[in-house]
């Protein structure tokens, strides 16, 4: 799905102009008071090294959802394994969310989280709801202690996407919040393409430079 990001939907990313210049985070937009640093293990009960086993236990603690409720699915060119769920509301006025839960094509281990709503999904949910929803976890992401070195916001990536948040804990797990914007064709003759939709994506990453996924051997 090809994202674009319109002028009136950066305008809306609530960010003083010093993220909007992309300083360091020590600019006045940081947290006033040091938090403890960050420490990116998973997505709430669902850590990263837990089998398929322990990460469904984990959904069922944190969502009371299993059996049919968890669909598995199997990825062809990576042939990693991932477990999908919908959750309602997991952020006030969010709007649906799909959640999955990925295990490595070696280990068989959760090593990476993706929670994503808005259009991608195929939610209703309107852009104004998810630039918000974006703006929220941005600001809280922010109060968590992640190391000040790479730290990235309202970053653009092309004309397509906006990388809202990007922060690595100490041992270089990360966490990303990417937003993007749709539009289509305007009724009237020269007029502003309209938005059609909005998806946001947070991940949450054991070792990005070292995903356990499938490679083709090298000497092939």
């Amino acid at each position: 799905m090809r994202w674009i990001l319109t002028a009136a939907m950066v305008a809306m990313l609530a960010v003083s102009p010093a993220i909007a210049q992309n300083r360091p985070a020590t600019s006045p937009a940081a947290p006033a008071q040091a938090a403890k640093p960050a420490q990116v293990e998973g997505f709430r009960n669902a850590r990263f090294g837990m089998t398929e086993a322990q990460v469904r236990d984990a959904i069922g603690k944190d969502f009371k959802l299993s059996g049919d409720a968890i669909q598995r699915v199997e990825e062809p060119t990576e042939r990693t394994t991932a477990l999908i769920v919908k959750v309602n509301d997991l952020l006030p006025e969010s709007g649906p969310a799909v959640i999955a839960y990925l295990l490595g094509y070696k280990t068989k281990k959760l090593f990476r989280v993706n929670v994503i709503w808005g259009q991608e999904i195929g939610s209703p949910t309107k852009p104004e709801q998810i630039v918000g929803t974006a703006n929220a976890l941005r600001n809280y992401l922010l109060s968590q202690g992640y190391r000040q070195e790479g730290l990235i916001l309202n970053q653009s990536l092309g004309d397509d996407n906006v990388l809202v948040f990007q922060g690595s804990d100490v041992q270089g797990r990360l966490t990303e919040l990417i937003l993007g914007i749709t539009k289509k064709p305007s009724a009237k003759p020269d007029a502003q393409p309209e938005v059609a939709g909005a998806s946001l994506r947070l991940s949450y990453v054991e070792k990005p430079k070292e995903p356990d996924i499938y490679r083709v051997p090298g000497g092939f």
